[in-house]
């Protein structure tokens, strides 16, 4: 059993934010015997996710500097816990972990923020999981989540102030006005694109990830 020390938004016991991925690699042989994890995904140029059986993690890498980690509660055999201030955090029951940090500062969205510690438990799912990042990976979450949600509810045909209204953010124009492209986060930067005809109608939105993948929520 490892038993990792949280710094909020720093690290997590050997897991330390920014760390280069070779670093990762010969930290994850030195402390856990665990030779390179097999390539989840692969999206050039910025992201790459690996996967390590022991412990029971995804890591996530952007430019080749670790932003998050993804611990999986394998109840068969726990290789970790995860302690914050002298108290185990995780693996902890969803009434128990909630009621370390208050259930009040956390954003719930399908699963749960933690805005100002980067930290997002999920017991929704089996086995439960929690994502520990590096500063601003949760709010950028929150914030793709939100605007996901605000698209998800556009309809063809509605006007460009009422949208314009519904997302409240600052936003771009494309050289011909017709699209205002509203571009957000760092650490993960996506674009929400919302096309209009002549008539400032909405005709499209899109919403275009790191990876390169486009989601058409309005044709």
């Amino acid at each position: 059993m490892h038993k990792l020390q949280l710094v909020p938004n720093v690290s997590v016991g050997p897991f330390v934010f920014g760390m280069d991925q070779a670093e990762v690699h010969a930290m994850m042989k030195r402390e856990f015997g665990s030779e390179r994890g097999p390539r989840v995904e692969r999206s050039l140029p910025a992201y790459e996710s690996e996967y390590y059986a022991n412990p029971d993690v995804h890591l996530e890498f952007k430019e080749s500097k670790l932003i998050s980690v993804f611990f999986i509660d394998d109840i068969r055999e726990r290789f970790i816990e995860i302690y914050f201030g002298g108290v185990k955090i995780w693996p902890r029951t969803e009434k128990k972990f909630l009621s370390i940090f208050g259930k009040d500062s956390f954003v719930e969205m399908r699963r749960f923020f933690h805005i100002d510690f980067s930290l997002s438990p999920d017991w929704s799912e089996n086995p439960p999981s929690l994502i520990v990042g590096q500063e601003g990976y949760c709010a950028e979450l929150v914030e793709c989540r939100q605007i996901v949600d605000i698209a998800l509810g556009m309809k063809k045909g509605m006007s460009r102030s009422e949208c314009r209204k519904l997302l409240e953010r600052q936003m771009e124009i494309s050289d011909d006005g017709r699209t205002d492209i509203y571009r957000h986060g760092v650490i993960k930067p996506e674009v929400l694109s919302l096309t209009y005809d002549p008539d400032d109608l909405l005709l499209t939105v899109s919403q275009r990830f790191p990876s390169g993948n486009v989601i058409n929520f309005v044709k």
